[in-house]
């Protein structure tokens, strides 16, 4: 009886010793957070915390092959309550390259530190984050003006369910882009070129059934040269504007177009 109480205490051992990194490594002293968020960029600590908080945030989230780019990774800090709980929330977006980005979702352990909970990814670069009542609001930017001719900064609306965060909603705030019509159109000449901007101001309502409001407006121009056009060579050749409605479905779990009217210019 002694032998087996021994040999399962060593078993128990093992396995805490196995586990213990793993739990080490999604835990986050709330002194480091707050001792970055209050000092200056210019400070030589700033860099330090800034390292360690990056570092953190990789290996609990899995991308620990990102810790040799950490000197070129962006970090914002946001305290929302987005998870169902009764705890303040820390979340943390890391930028690692100019197409990729996520943000990992701590929450807080009423100690002195935070534990990792969850993790959005597959996202743009990260610009700002917000709540709306029971949503995550994830502003993001994707510049691809370099060879794609195109930039789009956009919302994407997150809820949780069932221990991850869902993609409801999606909606370009601003979006620019430029081609050649000859791209489209093997006929066309080769000097004409079209431009596309959508602009949309988007108001999150705050009633029992939630909506999101967007007044978009499109604007059509087009510039003939044999290089790529500067922004004055573009004249305006259409521009309309329409509202939309958008509507949780509870059951769907998702926000759905149900009112669309054009606007008068």
């Amino acid at each position: 009886m002694k032998k087996l109480i021994f040999i399962l205490s060593i078993l128990i051992g093992i396995n805490c010793f196995i586990l213990f990194p793993k739990c080490y490594n999604s835990l986050i002293d709330k002194g480091v957070v707050e001792s970055y968020l209050n000092s200056s960029e210019d400070e030589p600590k700033n860099e330090v915390l800034r390292k360690q908080i990056i570092k953190n945030v990789l290996n609990a989230t899995g991308y620990n092959n990102w810790n040799e780019y950490i000197d070129y990774i962006d970090l914002k800090i946001y305290k929302l309550d987005v998870l169902p709980n009764d705890k303040q929330d820390i979340l943390f977006s890391l930028n690692l390259s100019k197409d990729n980005a996520l943000i990992a979702i701590y929450e807080d352990t009423m100690n002195d530190k935070y534990f990792y909970k969850n993790k959005i990814t597959n996202l743009s670069p990260v610009k700002n984050i917000s709540s709306f009542k029971d949503f995550l609001v994830v502003e993001q930017l994707l510049d691809e003006r370099l060879g794609a001719f195109f930039i789009d900064n956009f919302v994407e609306v997150f809820y949780f369910d069932k221990n991850s965060f869902k993609n409801t909603f999606k909606k370009s705030i601003y979006y620019d882009e430029i081609y050649k019509e000859i791209w489209l159109d093997k006929n066309a000449p080769n000097d004409i070129w079209n431009k596309n901007i959508q602009k949309s101001s988007i108001d999150y309502l705050d009633e029992d059934i939630p909506k999101i409001l967007a007044i978009t407006t499109n604007i059509k121009s087009k510039a003939k040269s044999t290089n790529t056009p500067k922004k004055e060579d573009f004249k305006e050749i259409s521009k309309t504007s329409q509202q939309e409605l958008y509507t949780w479905d509870k059951n769907e779990k998702t926000f759905k177009l149900t009112e669309k009217k054009q606007l008068n210019e």
